[in-house]
């Protein structure tokens, strides 16, 4: 099934553009006609995508090659040493979607991860967002634009031995939910996404070296933990966040049964916790 054409000639900038849920994003914007403008790591999966987005009818495709944890907000704005920077392009295209889509999971129990572990996670997790979010800030009002947060489940549930990854996406969910507060004179929109695990190649064996090293359940190295939920299908999912966005609705969690758990953890935090670990031993 092709998209819907809703954001056709629109400019959307998406972080992390080149790899997992954020590339799956970009390709499914490319085949509604966007303008793409996606930063990643690694060039040579920039110039893949950028190939494979232009092939499936992008209206245009800026990638910018960086690591956002290792460099300031000067040095995104203004490039590092390339022709043309993001602020140079939001300059000419601005930008009606921002998506923040940079993450990295972990597995761990907080007693065994150093502050190094806990400081990556956060800065991935979150300080980037914080970072894209400033530098698109004006682009974004003056288009009225959307930004989407890609959280987790974990973000409104924490998940056994992901310690370190469910702190740093809570820690998301209240920076989204707080410059949601912020900026509502300013008509941008916010939309938190809370999905659960996302199938890939490397699903079940992705975390299996960690989780030795760490002496952890083995069943922890499964996508969610080892908590039994589906994974999602990445092309599915970027086609509702996508509706969501120009819906300008205010969350999607997936599977939405979850949002259920979360409200049960606020008002019966020992119930919550029963059912996941009976969730666990069902994986």
């Amino acid at each position: 099934m092709r998209s819907t054409g809703s954001w056709k000639n629109r400019t959307a900038v998406i972080s992390g553009g080149s790899n997992g849920l954020g590339r799956s994003l970009a390709l499914t914007l490319a085949e509604q006609g966007a303008n793409l403008v996606i930063l990643g790591r690694d060039p040579e999966r920039l110039k893949a995508v950028e190939k494979q987005a232009l092939e499936l009818g992008a209206s245009g495709v800026s990638t910018l090659s960086m690591d956002l944890c290792d460099v300031s907000e000067t040095e995104v704005a203004r490039g590092q040493n390339q022709g043309e920077s993001l602020r140079d392009i939001l300059a000419v295209v601005g930008c009606d979607l921002l998506i923040n889509a940079v993450g990295k999971s972990d597995r761990g129990l907080l007693g065994q991860l150093s502050q190094s572990d806990l400081l990556e996670q956060f800065e991935l997790n979150v300080l980037s967002t914080h970072k894209m979010t400033k530098l698109c800030w004006s682009a974004l009002c003056a288009k009225q634009g959307v930004v989407v947060n890609i959280a987790s489940l974990a973000g409104i549930v924490s998940g056994p031995a992901m310690g370190g990854y469910s702190m740093a996406k809570h820690a998301l969910v209240g920076l989204h939910r707080q410059w949601r507060l912020e900026s509502e004179s300013t008509g941008v929109h916010f939309l938190l996404v809370c999905p659960g695990p996302i199938a890939r190649e490397d699903s079940s064996h992705r975390y299996e070296q960690l989780t030795q090293s760490r002496g952890l359940d083995p069943a922890t190295q499964s996508p969610g933990g080892g908590v039994a939920l589906s994974r999602l299908d990445p092309n599915d999912l970027s086609r509702q966040i996508l509706k969501a966005a120009q819906e300008r609705r205010l969350e999607l969690v997936v599977p939405g049964k979850v949002r259920i758990l979360a409200m049960l953890a606020a008002v019966w935090p020992s119930l919550a916790d029963k059912i996941i670990r009976k969730k666990m031993k069902r994986s």
